[in-house]
């Protein structure tokens, strides 16, 4: 199964109270456009902007456009995705005041990002009429166990308590022998 692509469109929209001029001016520094190419990206036009992006990506540019107080459309860069949601593929002229009337920002802090999420169908729950459970203590296994083990603990015997100490346990090793550093000396290098 491919990924879902997205085009992504800018018709100059801004979020509610943002400054536009303040929005040109992070919008150019973002495209690194000039005065000519800010009239066409704000001229009211819906502009692809980027093309056949993953979901990553778009949200990435959701975001940074967000930051910068204006507002993106993202649509599906599949033709038949695009033509079954009643959108063409080709940029074409937005109405901006019909499009932005079905609108409503949320405040801060409020909503979900469950509308980027890729719709996951869940997988068909199997059939389990015919299973069923056995009564309580019912040997499900027949099978013999292993044999038991025989450790022989004869020689072990019981300390009273309180008694002794874990040095009794203690791995003795001998130290390892110092080198001879007889021959190093230190020279006085501050002259």
């Amino acid at each position: 199964m491919t990924a879902q692509n997205y085009d992504i469109y800018f018709s100059g929209n801004t979020v509610e109270d943002a400054d536009l001029a303040a929005v040109k001016e992070k919008i150019a520094h973002i495209f690194n456009a000039n005065e000519e190419q800010l009239d066409y990206l704000f001229s009211g036009a819906s502009v692809k902007i980027k093309n056949n992006v993953d979901q990553d990506t778009a949200v990435k540019y959701r975001v940074a456009f967000r930051d910068a107080g204006a507002l993106v459309e993202i649509r599906s860069a599949d033709p038949i995705d695009a033509k079954a949601s009643g959108v063409s593929a080709e940029a074409k002229p937005v109405d901006s005041a019909e499009d932005t009337e079905s609108l409503s920002l949320l405040p801060p802090n409020t909503g979900t990002l469950a509308d980027c999420a890729p719709v996951i169908n869940p997988a068909p729950i199997p059939n389990t009429d015919y299973l069923s459970l056995a009564n309580p203590g019912t040997v499900l296994d027949g099978s013999a166990g292993p044999d038991p083990l025989t450790i022989d603990t004869s020689e072990l015997t019981l300390a009273p308590a309180n008694s002794g100490t874990l040095e009794d346990c203690q791995i003795h090793k001998e130290p390892a022998p110092l080198p001879d550093i007889s021959q190093l000396k230190i020279v006085d290098n501050s002259d």
